[in-house]
């Protein structure tokens, strides 16, 4: 397939675009070759190309099978099948998927890559309700069922945090000041992983903010709008509710349709929007301020995140405030 030339949704429409790929493992019960698809995102999809030639090093955790070189950029390379199954991937047509997100490139080895398919994050089901394999593994965070198989979401990222723990926690220490300058603001964050998701609350309730975490954005938005329906100005808004951190891949809504949401609503406007996701690149800075984010930040820079929030926070205190003396 080549390079990927970085296919366009228009944003706010909760779709998602995905290419299948296949894995190949012997069945644990009869020892036959099972073929599985998987999908991931086209946004985190660099290029894709037949098997370069790897450099083993010695002492990358199992599953990194060595490195690559492409275009003077190194490149490590993961087997997917072995991470999966403990099963190592040594098929003649092998290919390579170039990822990145998080500012860094991987080489994933998959078996067959066959088409971008796109889909309604509303089609994207919870892993526990299709089949042993996706219930088992904290891999998979998603199923789509289409007429003859199913797509198994990967969450490549998950593979590589567990592989490098500091991907996932990066400057989780920073700094918290003792003036606590969350103290009465209560943060909304929709994340659909459980590490990420726990380590926003940790940091945030640490410096003092009261923090209502979703798992997607369809939960969050519901949330929002019980309490959009429920006052009738700024003031008693922000009682409630003060900003709100979203990732972008998530089940149900996506980060963009819940940013645009925000956004279009006569109240809820007000509210800062910061999209924190790994999947924040020069390449789609673009959507997210189409969609009307406030700040959009790549995991996982914890401590960034905590200074935007302030900023975003004191000049939303200003703005109210000079509002309220007009």
């Amino acid at each position: 397939m080549g390079k990927m030339t970085n296919i366009l949704l228009t944003v706010g429409t909760n779709e998602l675009e995905v290419i299948e790929f296949s894995l190949q493992h012997p069945d644990p019960n009869t020892g036959e070759m099972v073929t599985q698809s998987f999908g991931i995102n086209v946004t985190k999809v660099r290029e894709i190309m037949r098997m370069p030639q790897i450099t083993p090093v010695p002492g990358l955790p199992s599953g990194i099978v060595g490195i690559f070189n492409l275009r003077s950029r190194i490149i490590p390379a993961l087997d997917l099948a072995y991470l999966l199954w403990q099963y190592p991937n040594t098929g003649e047509d092998r290919k390579m998927i170039i990822a990145e997100f998080s500012g860094s490139q991987y080489g994933f080895i998959v078996n067959q890559v066959y088409r971008i398919h796109r889909f309604s994050w509303k089609q994207v089901e919870p892993p526990d309700i299709v089949s042993e394999f996706a219930r088992e593994n904290n891999y998979i965070i998603g199923i789509v069922k289409t007429e003859d198989r199913n797509i198994l979401m990967l969450d490549v990222e998950k593979i590589i945090a567990d592989l490098n723990p500091t991907l996932a926690v990066a400057e989780v220490q920073a700094d918290i000041t003792e003036e606590l300058p969350g103290k009465g603001k209560t943060i909304f964050t929709a994340e659909d992983s459980p590490t990420i998701r726990k380590l926003l609350m940790s940091r945030l309730e640490l410096a003092g903010y009261e923090v209502r975490s979703f798992h997607n954005g369809e939960d969050a938005w519901k949330a929002l709008e019980e309490i959009a329906n429920s006052v009738s100005s700024l003031p008693e808004l922000y009682k409630k509710v003060n900003l709100v951190v979203t990732d972008i891949e998530m089940p149900q809504m996506d980060g963009y349709t819940l940013t645009k949401k925000i956004k279009q609503h006569p109240l809820l406007q007000n509210l800062p929007v910061i999209i924190f996701s790994s999947m924040v690149t020069d390449d789609v800075l673009h959507k997210g301020k189409s969609a009307g984010a406030d700040a959009q930040l790549t995991k996982p820079q914890v401590s960034i995140l905590l200074d935007t929030i302030q900023e975003l926070l004191k000049f939303q205190a200003e703005h109210l405030e000079e509002a309220q003396t007009a």
